[in-house]
């Protein structure tokens, strides 16, 4: 199961140019939630994942915890990359391995992100601008 994940991220990724450097990453489209989540004015986590990644699914009920605790202060997303709709995030967040967290200010500009898992008290520090 977990090599057919792969597989199937690296044909996903095959048809990514690496080198290019992301568009605007606040734009908005009304199909687009990660465009909706940077125009709220928080910081904001997302994590570019996919259902079929164990690392990914275990980092669920972090991000959801984090939510629930925190979403009045933050905004905090899950995408999954695998669904039709969200495999341009791919080329223009530059996901290289899932899951992928990718680290926003309130102005909607990219100040860190992680590739692989972490843990809720990270992902809060790095929300309130501390490093972890």
């Amino acid at each position: 199961m977990r090599l057919a994940g792969m597989v199937g991220l690296g044909l996903v990724l095959q048809g990514c140019d690496g080198g290019t450097r992301s568009p605007d990453a606040a734009r908005s489209e009304p199909d687009d939630p990660v465009g909706q989540a940077l125009h709220q004015g928080r910081p904001t986590v997302i994590q570019f994942g996919a259902n079929a990644c164990a690392a990914c699914r275990e980092m669920k009920p972090v991000l959801a915890a984090l939510q629930q605790a925190h979403g009045a202060r933050f905004t905090v997303l899950n995408v999954d990359l695998i669904a039709q709709k969200h495999r341009g995030y791919l080329q223009r967040f530059r996901i290289q391995l899932m899951p992928t967290q990718v680290f926003f200010d309130a102005s909607g500009r990219e100040t860190h992100r992680n590739m692989g898992t972490m843990t809720g008290p990270a992902i809060l520090a790095r929300l309130e601008g501390r490093s972890s």
